[in-house]
């Protein structure tokens, strides 16, 4: 067994075994020994941190500035307006106002109902920018939904408005909500093709 053991134990497998027993005791002493006072301030870069473990309590408050800062606004209307006469010009459902100036992602939805078949169109729109929904409208007074979206920046305080339309009949809009979220900044452009 001894003469089996031997022919293992060769210089390089000795020297293999102390670089080892080394390596091992000095990350254990790195574990043990090295703390807040032996790093320099600033010395540590992302690059440094191990992704998912610094949780928002270990941050002081605004270290990480304004980019992930937001708020929302909300309006919302359950039933209203009703029996509005057909038009072409809108009719406001909600109103989001005292926006202050910033770039904001409005968002809004509605159902509208009709007593006669004929379209329906919603509009969300903040200053000269605006979305469009246009829906069929049943005779039966079956509810449509409308989902809009917009991006649009505030110079100074604005506000938002949803409002409806439908060129025939008598129409009423139901559970319309009007949402703007405030976001660091934003980019919109026009897609061709």
């Amino acid at each position: 067994m001894l003469i089996k053991l031997r022919s293992y134990v060769t210089f390089s497998n000795v020297i293999a075994l102390c670089a080892l027993f080394v390596a091992l005791g000095g990350t254990s002493y790195a574990v043990t020994k090295i703390g807040s006072k032996q790093i320099r301030n600033n010395s540590i870069r992302s690059a440094d941190i191990k992704n998912g473990t610094i949780r928002s309590k270990d941050l002081r408050k605004g270290v990480i500035g304004s980019t992930l800062q937001s708020s929302a606004a909300q309006a919302s209307r359950d039933v209203g307006p009703t029996g509005v006469g057909a038009s072409q010009s809108f009719t406001p459902i909600a109103t989001l106002g005292g926006l202050e100036p910033g770039a904001y992602v409005l968002l809004a939805k509605v159902n509208q109902s009709s007593n006669m078949r004929t379209e329906g169109r919603c509009r969300i729109s903040a200053e000269s920018d605006y979305d469009d929904s246009n829906r069929g409208l049943r005779a039966e007074g079956t509810e449509e939904g409308h989902n809009l979206q917009l991006i649009h920046t505030f110079g100074a305080t604005g506000s938002v408005v949803l409002a409806c339309r439908s060129p025939g009949g008598t129409w009423s809009a139901t559970d319309a909500k009007l949402i703007a979220i405030r976001v660091s900044a934003s980019r919109s452009s026009v897609v061709s093709g």
